[in-house]
């Protein structure tokens, strides 16, 4: 018996076949019965796929098929997934449902994709000629967000329209919060558009309503341009204030822009443009501007100021696969010296009194020791609002080069083979410590100095003796050269009227003199150096934790000696008398760039320095590998000075002296210290006696530093403060404990219905991951009439108190000032799908505190809560 079924595809006039040419579970039909068939002109234009792993069964005078238990049914890029599915092949409608256990569970929830579109419910039905259908209890998840309603049509465009509806980005079930409303309209990957919305937090519907909302949604990779919703706020100086609204413009993939201002009731305000830019394997990096007018006080008023401020911030990173042999890079961060002080909540920023900014490009040639750099720098001083510039700074060198070296020697090369020679030139245009307020007028050119300079040493290094590889002799011979658009010429005056005291006296007159002006020096220089290595061993007995310690100490005696070549030298050095007949020796390049290039007389001197470094091999107590390890007792202790030969006087240089060690590898320790050698008279003035000659003392102490810093976990714990970390159990069940969540697990037993958490001898457990970690610094300067002592104590860690709460902290001392430093708490709670924080500084001249809790997700992220305290209210 052959049964016959009605079936039409691909739009021609219906016709019967028999069913056994029907493939159930595929349902594709071969080649040659196609083109043999007339297709229903309103049928389906694309080949419906289905399949179950359970029950499936044609129902052929109805038109149906049945499909139970994992059931799928794939129409080109619409595949859809239920526990049950019917399809009714007349009309192309599929109705697909989970099922229901015993406790109203439902699983086999019917899943519908269609391309980078998924969404989840507990029944549809979707027509696959029309492209529409009618979803009950949907759940889908847009981009951050999760979408429920309780019936929704979709439409051919792929559009929702939703009745009955909620939106949070809380991945619960129920989720802790969410946006109620009857009516939206959502395109997938666009925008959520609904009608009257009110919040619902915790079940409890709150009277936050709203007449419409909008939800914009971003696919990834993505950026669209909007507005940028702005804080509201107040403070007691400033008033009212709406802050850092604008738009967003997402002009393509590689470049955007943001526009936002802030404005105060008093008539403060402030504008913003930043843009951030990227190109991939090329560039990226990040610019912005801010140009603020601050106003404080009441006009009329004594109290009333009125100032203009500004902030510039750029970063451009090159790829180093962007221009092999080439790279340019920028770092600014430059602004008016108040505008951090006035406009700021960042205590680091009212802390920080200097900027430094660099845009940089430099250039090497693969295959040639030539490379050349350029710079323009910048350095500002917040606290006496200085500024100094390099506009800009430019480098060309030649790396050292042996020209004498045979390229095709065979066995040990001679000592001439090592000559050495180099060459550099440099140019430089310099700004030093003009008034910021002047930064961007003509007077920046008025002040600056100009300079050129280029050096080319020839130099040779010999060792004499095999058995001494540390003992060298250096002789070398270099040409210097500078150019300088100014030069000064000085001139004793025995009768000069000063204008300010408006009465005549003795002074110096320096006169600048205009144009270009070369000089040029030939140096020859021979220096020789001993640096050996003695080393210390002490053997310990066997059985002892100590293996042995070793003491390597490295000292170091060099010479040097330069003399005057005459003929070869421009003369740059003159003199003046004044009227006590003594004669004054000074360079007519006097406070340049560069300097002068020679120094106008002969120079020597001896440099002395030890170094010395102590190492243990210690077994560890509980060691089973049979092998010591390394600990260094001291990392370095050493000490240094020189002697000049042709000094007239004081020819001896202080002696410095450093320290440096690490105790139990956690306190770390260092200190160093500065002598004189020599005495002073009564009148606090250094004189050319040696201080022991004075006191019978050797040294006379002029500073002393000293520091510590520790990690306070771990000295008494012995753990790292990252293995404080806490760590999520294995096995594990919620309980509640004084309104904090606690994870419990087989170590953990609660007692009772109290809640506590016992170990299993029935002792409280107490765990709460913390870090701490301390710095101590001392500083010491004497003079010859006093010291001055400066100490602080600076301590900065957190606290886990919960896994969802932590509490960090920074406080330090002052010991001089006898006060406690800036201190910040902050106060962290994880709240699942919320962020709660308290931020509160407690003293100091930055007193104040914030409040905020806030969605986590992005699209909601003006769905928040903040209090704040200014630390300009005068009357916190």
């Amino acid at each position: 018996m052959v049964l016959w079924s009605s079936f039409s595809l691909y739009g021609q006039e219906e016709v019967n076949i028999p069913d056994t040419l029907l493939l159930i579970s595929n349902d594709r039909i071969t080649d040659t019965i196609i083109r043999q068939l007339k297709i229903s002109p309103d049928a389906v234009d694309k080949t419906i796929t289905h399949n179950a792993k359970g029950y499936r069964r044609a129902d052929m005078a109805n038109k149906r098929v049945y499909l139970v238990d994992e059931a799928e049914v794939t129409y080109g890029d619409i595949v859809l997934k239920a526990d049950s599915i019917v399809l009714n092949t007349e009309t192309g409608v599929v109705y697909a449902s989970g099922k229901p256990d015993s406790t109203g569970k439902i699983s086999g929830r019917p899943v519908f994709k269609q391309g980078e579109e998924s969404f989840e419910s507990e029944a549809l039905e979707f027509n696959f000629k029309t492209k529409k259908g009618r979803v009950f209890n949907l759940m889908t998840k847009q981009e951050e967000g999760y979408l429920r309603s309780k019936v929704t049509k979709r439409l051919d465009d792929g559009s929702l329209n939703i009745g009955m509806s909620t939106y949070s980005t809380c991945d619960a079930d129920p989720p802790h919060f969410y946006v109620a409303f009857n009516k939206a309209k959502v395109v997938p990957g666009k925008k959520i558009v609904t009608g009257p919305a009110y919040l619902v937090l915790e079940g409890i519907p709150l009277p936050l309503v709203i007449p419409f909302g909008y939800f914009p949604l971003y696919r990834k990779n993505t950026a669209s341009s909007g507005i940028i919703m702005p804080k509201v706020g107040q403070t007691y100086e400033l008033g009212y204030s709406l802050r850092d609204g604008g738009y967003y413009f997402a002009i393509d993939d590689n470049f955007d822009l943001s526009l936002t201002g802030t404005i105060y009731t008093n008539g403060t305000w402030m504008l913003n443009a930043a843009s951030t830019y990227i190109k991939r394997y090329k560039y990226s990096g990040r610019i912005s501007f801010s140009f603020a007018n601050n106003i404080s006080g009441h006009k009329g008023l004594p109290d009333y100021t009125k100032s203009r401020n500004y902030r510039i911030d750029w970063n451009y990173n090159q790829d180093p696969k962007a221009s092999p042999g080439s790279r340019f890079s920028a770092s600014v961060n430059m602004s008016s010296s108040s505008f951090d002080r006035q406009n700021s909540y960042l205590p680091a920023e009212h802390v920080n009194t200097t900027r430094q900014s660099s845009i940089s490009y430099s250039k090497t040639w693969e295959g040639t020791p030539f490379n050349f750099s350029t710079s323009l720098n910048h350095s500002q001083n917040m606290q006496n609002k200085t500024v100094s510039l390099n506009l800009p700074r430019a480098q060309f060198s030649m790396s050292r080069i042996y020209p004498l070296k045979s390229r095709n020697r065979v066995g040990p090369s001679r000592w001439y083979e090592d000559l050495q020679f180099q060459y550099s030139a440099s140019i430089d245009n310099q700004v030093q410590n003009i008034r910021d307020s002047l930064l961007f007028t003509r007077e920046v050119f008025d002040n600056m100095r100009s300079g050129f300079k280029h050096e080319a040493p020839l130099s040779l290094q010999i060792r004499p003796f095999k058995k001494m590889p540390g003992f060298t002799i250096s002789p070398q011979v270099s040409y210097s050269g500078v150019l300088y658009l100014q030069k000064y010429n000085k001139q004793y005056v025995a009768d000069y009227f000063d204008p300010e005291l408006n009465q005549t006296r003795p002074a110096v007159i320096t006169d600048t003199i205009r144009g270009l002006f070369y000089g040029q020096s030939v140096t020859a220089s021979v220096s020789t150096g001993l640096s050996p290595q003695l080393y210390g061993l002490y053997q310990f007995k066997p059985g002892s934790r100590v293996e042995a310690i070793r003491h390597v100490m490295r000292p170091s005696v060099s010479f040097s000696y330069v003399p005057v070549i005459k003929g070869l030298t421009t003369d740059m050095y003159r003199e003046y008398t004044d009227t006590a007949g003594i004669r004054h020796r000074y360079s007519i390049f006097e406070g340049n760039i560069f300097g002068t290039p020679s120094l106008g007389s002969r120079s020597g001197g001896l440099n002395f320095s030890v170094s010395n470094i102590v190492e243990a091999k210690i077994y560890n107590k509980n060691d089973t590998t049979g092998k010591p390890s390394k600990v260094k007792l001291i990392e370095n202790l050493s000490a240094a000075t020189s002697y000049n030969i042709f000094a007239d006087s004081l020819r001896w240089a202080p002696v410095t002296m450093s320290f440096r060690t690490t105790l139990f590898n956690n306190v770390s320790v260092a200190a160093g210290g500065s002598f004189s050698l020599y005495g002073y008279d009564n009148y606090g003035r250094i004189i050319n006696k040696f201080y022991v000659r004075q006191t019978g003392k050797l040294l006379r102490l002029t500073g002393l530093n000293m520091s510590f810093d520790l990690d306070v976990n771990r000295l008494l714990t012995g753990k790292k403060s990252s293995d404080q970390t806490p760590v999520m159990p294995a096995r594990q069940e919620r309980t509640i404990s004084g309104g904090e969540d606690v994870m419990n697990d087989e170590r953990n037993v609660p007692t009772g219905n109290t809640g506590i958490l016992r170990d299993e001898y029935g002792y409280n457990r107490f765990d709460m991951p913390w870090t701490m970690r301390m710095a101590y610094n001392l500083n010491y300067t004497k003079t010859i009439n006093k010291g001055i002592l400066s100490q602080t104590l600076a301590i900065q860690g957190d606290v886990a108190v919960t896994k969802k709460t932590r509490i960090t902290y920074t406080t330090g001392y002052d010991v001089k000032q006898k006060q406690i430093t800036m201190t910040s708490i902050g106060i962290y709670r994880d709240l699942h799908c919320w962020d709660m924080s308290f931020d509160w500084i407690p003293v100091g001249s930055m007193k104040s505190w914030y409040f905020t809790i806030k969605v986590k997700a992005s699209v909601l992220a003006d769905l928040k809560y903040e209090r704040r305290k200014d630390f300009r209210d005068q009357n916190f």
